[in-house]
């Protein structure tokens, strides 16, 4: 396994740093970070593995569907989503190893296995550009590129990608903890989540936003699974997670969709954190 720190910046790619490791790697990043740094990590074959590419996120097992992925340092607007003490300084610790394919019995609480049962939509690293690591959010919410927009940071505090951070503070809707997905007003807004590949789902979790009366929430919605299957849920204005046990096999993505909010007069629903259970397929 290789992993890189590399900079793309008008047309070119430099590698800044780098370092090697079979199993398990890690690299200690000296400089501040700049527009366009990325890191890069490379392995022998797809498959699990558990990464913590910032020091101040948790690590987390993800997925790569080939052998080479990257993850853009955030800046800007999209820099909103995660603390402000992510990404920024000198000496950054970013570490990826394998994830064990079985434990004994005593280690299955350990979170670097395959085939146990665990929130496979976990990913504090994703951001709009992932293409290779997963899970990944994507959404049809758009912002358009109004003054507001640029000088307040939407993007980032109502991106897609927060709702699997693992961050749950939904008493608010401003600054880190409390971004959120927010669909800015659209009915028909919706939200995926692609696992990369097929595994089985035992339930789904969710967590609406509950700044009341700021807020909305919705009262219904609809689990669209890749297998055309569909679940309608009932959604509660709460601020507790909400569970909904569903099982499915072979799934490749769920879609959060046909949300319909209550009669309060609030324009704002949103959604903190999404999680779904299961597990690799043996």
């Amino acid at each position: 396994m290789k992993l890189s720190v590399i900079n793309k910046k008008g047309g070119t790619v430099r590698e800044l740093a780098s370092a090697e490791g079979k199993g398990r790697v890690h690299l200690v990043y000296e400089p501040v970070y700049k527009k366009g740094d990325r890191i890069r990590i490379k392995t022998d074959a797809p498959g699990n593995y558990e990464m913590r590419l910032e020091d101040t996120l948790m690590p987390a097992i993800l997925y790569m569907n080939g052998t080479e992925a990257e993850f853009e340092i955030p800046f800007g607007q999209m820099r909103a989503g995660f603390s402000p003490r992510s990404f920024t300084g000198k000496r950054h610790f970013i570490e990826v190893r394998e994830v064990l394919k079985s434990a004994p019995a005593e280690n299955q609480g350990a979170t670097g296995q395959e085939h146990t049962c665990r929130n496979l939509a976990f990913n504090p690293y994703d951001g709009a550009e992932n293409t290779g690591l997963f899970p990944h959010m994507s959404t049809n919410v758009t912002y358009p590129d109004t003054f507001r927009n640029r000088i307040i940071p939407d993007r980032g505090l109502f991106a897609a990608r927060n709702v699997i951070d693992g961050v749950l503070a939904n008493e608010s809707h401003r600054l880190y903890p409390h971004q959120s997905w927010g669909i800015n007003r659209d009915p028909n807004a919706y939200l995926t989540c692609e696992f990369g590949r097929p595994v089985d789902v035992e339930s789904v979790r969710l967590a609406i936003r509950g700044e009341f009366p700021h807020d909305n929430y919705w009262v219904r919605g609809t689990l669209v699974f890749s297998d055309g299957s569909r679940e309608e849920i009932a959604i509660k204005k709460t601020l507790d997670l909400q569970e909904f046990p569903i099982r499915k096999t072979g799934i490749t993505s769920v879609t959060l969709c046909e949300l319909i909010p209550s009669e309060e007069p609030s324009l704002f629903p949103a959604l903190s954190l999404l999680e779904v259970y299961g597990r690799d397929p043996n």
